[in-house]
């Protein structure tokens, strides 16, 4: 039995729902105010072609990770997304 080639994707073909300016509380991080509030500050592709997302803390701090493991964190609800107040919910 001979086994199927194992075809590895393109890192730079990888698309995510994150951008810039996204705010999340994080359930385990604790910063100088607090909050535990993290913003998407920026996105970027390294030389290998994977996708890394930096977080910035209400405090300054700045937290890289892969794309995939912030959006894991989202689906396993460690962090989760501060809504934007829309104009019907303004008294």
């Amino acid at each position: 039995m001979v086994a199927a080639p194992v075809t590895l994707l393109d890192p730079s073909d990888y698309k995510t729902y994150l951008s810039p300016g996204q705010r999340f509380v994080a359930s385990d991080l604790i910063t100088e105010r607090g909050s535990g509030e993290v913003t998407v500050a920026r996105l970027v592709y390294d030389r290998y072609g994977f996708l890394h997302v930096t977080l910035r803390t209400d405090d300054g701090r700045e937290i890289s990770a892969f794309a995939e493991q912030i959006e894991l964190a989202i689906a396993e609800g460690h962090l989760s997304p501060i809504g934007v107040p829309s104009l019907h919910s303004v008294c």
